[in-house]
């Protein structure tokens, strides 16, 4: 369905969405095993936050669902507190066009933008702004 997402090989992606007027950029890192780790930068209470959320693939009649779950501070096993699970909606249509849709587990619902980042170079310098890098 989705090439580069059935793969799940360690692909990364820089998914970004809009909810309320607080602008959300993410670090996506799937495995080949269907599970992966996202990490959301955004801008509240006057400082950039940072949370990190577990992620799963799973089929779903709404599309290729990427389920997140328990969200920490990054790097940490500490829940990061008031912080609502992401889950990203894909589909692609008749002519290829990716379509994403965020629907956090309060029900908000946000269309989001998602890019599959190619080279090693160009992924490592897009995970360091999430203070991560590829193993």
């Amino acid at each position: 369905m989705l090439l580069p997402l059935a793969t799940l090989a360690q692909d990364v992606y820089e998914i970004k969405f809009i909810l309320g007027v607080t602008q959300y950029r993410a670090a996506l890192i799937l495995w080949d095993n269907g599970t992966g780790k996202i990490r959301l930068r955004y801008y509240a209470r006057d400082k950039t936050n940072m949370v990190e959320e577990y992620i799963k693939a799973e089929n779903t009649d709404l599309g290729l669902r990427l389920t997140g779950y328990n969200p920490v501070y990054p790097g940490t096993t500490t829940p990061y507190p008031n912080y609502i699970a992401d889950n990203f909606y894909l589909s692609q249509d008749e002519n290829g066009r990716l379509t994403c849709t965020n629907i956090d587990d309060k029900g908000q619902t946000s269309a989001c933008s998602i890019r599959l980042l190619n080279g090693y170079s160009a992924k490592q310098e897009f995970l360091s702004d999430f203070d991560w890098k590829l193993d």
